[in-house]
């Protein structure tokens, strides 16, 4: 009995590091696609004058093709009346192309769990795993390819260079204080305050899950306590929230700890 007891524990920390391994190897490449999309030659969006002078104002370069690796610390709460879940997290994003890889770690219930989420050569992705082997919440499909999208734009304002040097968006000013980027049928709205600093998000249809199903959701998000990093200058503090019939649930809220530009 004993003998099949360490069979059985040998077999299954064999698994889990196979599975680890897998995991770990399909972000690594994931990453390195973004990476090496970002070397791709820079464009030259059409802007409104709001957002290209934001865009230089803090830090950004026509001509800049290298990535950002960002890192963050955040609160993340799964659902209503559940205790939020403490992460540390990495994010690389491109310049020339809207491809973004973010990576998570945390603990539920005292389990670590670890949660991919990229959009990368239009395929969107969500993956949360418990000791980096168990699958607790997936998602690929066409919704999620919009709602990564979506995610991917969300973060332009902490990324000016590619606000300068993705010519895949498509900007529009919709007031004075307004302005719409869409890639493809994935569109967010950003508002500006008198300084002339991205305060605010919206979008109206990001899929959101309900179950087994997506259903479009708005979404709204604010930016604050912008900072400088190095040559850059950036909202270090986000809360983002769906807005749901009974009232906003935010789910995220989290803070910059680090901005690098990768050679």
């Amino acid at each position: 009995m004993l003998l099949l007891l360490l069979i059985a524990a040998i077999a299954a920390a064999a698994f889990a590091w196979v599975q680890n391994r897998q995991f770990d190897s399909r972000i690594l490449a994931l990453r390195g696609t973004v990476l090496s999309g970002a070397s791709q030659a820079a464009g030259s969006p059409d802007l409104p004058a709001i957002v290209r002078d934001f865009a230089i104002r803090n830090g950004g370069r026509v001509g800049a093709g290298s990535p950002i690796h960002l890192t963050h610390r955040a609160r993340l709460s799964t659902a209503a009346g559940r205790p939020p879940i403490d992460i540390t997290a990495d994010q690389w994003l491109s310049p020339t192309t809207s491809g973004m890889v973010w990576y998570g770690r945390g603990a539920m219930f005292g389990i670590p769990v670890s949660v991919v989420d990229s959009i990368v050569g239009g395929k969107g992705l969500l993956e949360a795993r418990l000791l980096g082997t168990v699958t607790v919440a997936k998602g690929e499909g066409g919704d999620f390819d919009k709602g990564e999208l979506q995610r991917y734009l969300s973060e332009l304002p902490l990324h000016p260079d590619a606000i300068l040097n993705n010519a895949g968006l498509a900007w529009r000013q919709i007031d004075a204080r307004t302005v719409e980027v869409a890639d493809g049928t994935a569109s967010v709205r950003f508002t500006f305050d008198e300084a002339g600093d991205i305060t605010g998000m919206r979008a109206e249809d990001r899929p959101m899950t309900v179950g087994n199903r997506t259903v479009p959701t708005p979404w709204i998000g604010a930016y604050s306590q912008y900072r400088s990093f190095g040559a850059h200058r950036l909202p270090s503090y986000g809360e983002v929230s769906w807005q749901l019939p009974h009232g906003p649930f935010t789910y995220w809220k989290g803070t910059v700890t680090g901005y690098e530009v990768l050679k």
